[in-house]
């Protein structure tokens, strides 16, 4: 992404390499000392060190910011992406995002720009990564823990709620924890800004089907009833072990599924966790949206959990 030389020092020995030839995000090791090195890729002011995940048309990358001297997360749409709706998504996603500075339970954004004609987001970079990652690694710490990044999370999305902002993608790959031990959710990429009630505007873009609620599926919008659906998918699989749902389907049956609502409840599953926390996770899958609790009474349940 430049022509400037690329060099690396090694941080066993301290010798310095040109690496400008490698291939990005390939490894080598230093001929003095025999520690791998691992070749970044400049993007601007940013020092790529590694492709952590990618979705739709963007990648996200582990980036040292060189000009703030910080490390960050990277959101870049692709370079052949011509599309102006996903540019200017870009655009709407931080300002979305922004508007929610300091909010905990957030993830926080830095900056968005354009570099070489290529759309960037940059924010916090949490090292742990996602929980998904950690549920796959089965790293998952006692569910008092668990139900407290729940609540981090609800307490966010509540704040979302007051400023119109409903997030229609919540699932466990976009929640991260940061190093004080909190949940914070990130990846605003399918937002968008949505009156209470509002179940008639189709959402942009689709969400994962596992986590997605039976409005959407029905008639493509939902209001931030529909993201308390998906944290309560996110609470089940969490603190149960197990999806509610089907992981994959067509449209009408993981309709119909929730409309059933045949899963297991979680003091069946795990007695530990109490009537109470079962009761409360079942009613944010109920199927009729207004059925569903709101925000504050589902982070209230989940603190009590937590300090039991």
């Amino acid at each position: 992404m430049s022509d400037i030389p690329l060099k690396i020092n090694c941080k066993g020995c301290r010798s310095r390499y040109d690496v400008s030839d490698f291939e990005p995000f390939s490894t080598f090791s230093c001929p003095r000392c025999g520690l791998t090195l691992r070749v970044p890729e400049m993007f601007g002011h940013f020092m790529l060190e590694k492709l952590c995940g990618r979705g739709g048309m963007s990648k996200i990358y582990r980036a040292v910011d060189l000009f703030n001297e910080r490390r960050v997360a990277v959101k870049i749409l692709d370079a052949g992406c011509d599309d102006p709706d996903l540019k200017q998504g870009y655009l709407k996603e931080f300002n979305m995002v922004k508007a929610l500075d300091g909010a905990p339970g957030i993830v926080p954004v830095y900056d968005a720009g354009v570099i070489d004609g290529i759309h960037y987001i940059t924010m916090q970079y949490f090292p742990g990564g996602d929980i998904e990652h950690m549920m796959k690694a089965g790293k998952l710490p006692e569910r008092r823990i668990v139900a407290n990044w729940l609540a981090d999370v609800g307490e966010g999305l509540h704040i979302a709620h007051t400023k119109r902002i409903v997030h229609h993608d919540i699932k466990p790959s976009n929640i991260f924890i940061t190093p004080e031990g909190k949940a914070v959710l990130g990846d605003f990429d399918l937002a968008d800004y949505r009156d209470d009630g509002d179940l008639v505007t189709s959402c942009r873009g689709w969400a994962s089907p596992a986590y997605v609620s039976p409005e959407r599926l029905y008639g493509g919008g939902e209001d931030f009833k529909g993201d308390i659906f998906s944290l309560g998918v996110t609470a089940y699989e969490l603190l149960g072990g197990k999806l509610p749902f089907s992981l994959n389907g067509e449209s009408i049956d993981l309709y119909e599924e929730r409309r059933r609502m045949a899963f297991d409840d979680l003091y069946k599953m795990a007695p530990e966790l109490g009537q109470e926390t079962s009761d409360l996770v079942r009613s944010m899958l109920e199927f009729n949206p207004d059925m569903r609790p709101d925000y504050p009474e589902a982070v209230a349940v989940f603190r009590m959990l937590e300090q039991e």
